[in-house]
């Protein structure tokens, strides 16, 4: 399956590693500060923080990557975790759903970039075929990827609970004006069935839609270091219980005043897709209307 040229274009972001532009929709693939920082400071790194005390005792972490694309956000996961946890390594399941399977040619390339050496190197020690990254399970040391090249849509309808459920998923499709069939608070409940108690979610987006729905569902919402020129990204926490702890660092944070402000406006209204189906119009109208309702009240 070769890429599709019309659609896509290779982009160099601001810290050398390279993305994707995605012509039909005029999106950039990552934040243009760079492909790989983005992938550390609004996935990794805090996830890294969250789960610092589990790492530290040698739990391994179940992942769902939803939207993997280019895998900067595994890849940069197991390179930190291969770099980091040199004398206490830590097992990584991670799914991965990509619905675009011609995407994953660029493999070989993304991992051959100096900012992704250890894992690269872990996959060099395993003989590992990075052209396997279009489909079925790649295994190197102790991290397992598992491609499934679907909708994430029906992926998630699909998807039963595994045992003790998914610690982490990093939510990471295009934005959800863009793409709000991806952002809905339908689809977050799926995420909120698959997760561990304590688990969490991870995405780049601080739009009030998508905060007001993981708040409609219960999660407990922060927020993560903003990035070339963003206000910050989104951490969502299933917890069953009222209070959450964070470990000590700087890349989780409470939302700001302003943040929550505009979480008590129709900004928070979020876009709704019961049957994970409908078409962005849908969405979008479905949305104004209960907007319209919102004001009204």
């Amino acid at each position: 399956m070769s890429m599709n040229k019309t659609n896509f274009s290779l982009a160099t972001t601001s810290d050398g590693s390279f993305s994707l532009h995605e012509s039909k929709l005029d999106e950039l693939y990552h934040n243009r500060a760079g492909a790989f920082t983005e992938a550390m400071v609004t996935y990794v790194e805090p996830a890294c923080q969250y789960f610092k005390e589990k790492m530290a005792a040698g739990h391994s972490l179940s992942v769902l990557d939803s939207c993997f694309g280019l895998g900067y956000n595994s890849l940069a996961l197991a390179n930190y975790i291969q770099k980091n946890q040199k004398n206490q390594k830590i097992g990584l399941d991670i799914d991965c759903i990509e619905i675009d399977g011609s995407v994953l040619e660029l493999l070989p390339q993304v991992v051959d970039q100096p900012c992704l050496s250890e894992i690269a190197q872990a996959f060099k020690n395993s003989a590992v075929n990075l052209a396997d990254f279009n489909g079925g399970t790649i295994a190197a040391d102790s991290v397992r990827f598992q491609i499934f090249i679907c909708d994430l849509r029906l992926f998630v309808q699909k998807a039963q609970r595994k045992m003790g459920g998914y610690d982490l998923i990093f939510h990471d499709p295009f934005s959800p004006k863009k793409v709000p069939e991806l952002w809905t608070v339908d689809l977050f409940r799926h995420y909120h069935r698959l997760l561990a108690d304590g688990g969490v979610i991870f995405t780049y987006s601080s739009a009030p839609a998508v905060r007001g729905a993981l708040l409609e569902l219960g999660f407990k919402v922060f927020r993560t270091t903003a990035l070339g020129g963003k206000v910050g990204g989104t951490m969502a926490i299933r917890a069953e219980c009222d209070t959450v702890t964070i470990a000590p660092g700087d890349c989780i944070l409470t939302l700001s005043a302003d943040e929550l402000k505009r979480l008590t406006t129709s900004s928070r209204v979020p876009y709704r897709d019961e049957n994970l189906g409908a078409g962005k119009e849908q969405i979008l109208v479905r949305r104004e209307a209960e907007q319209k309702i919102f004001l009204s009240k």
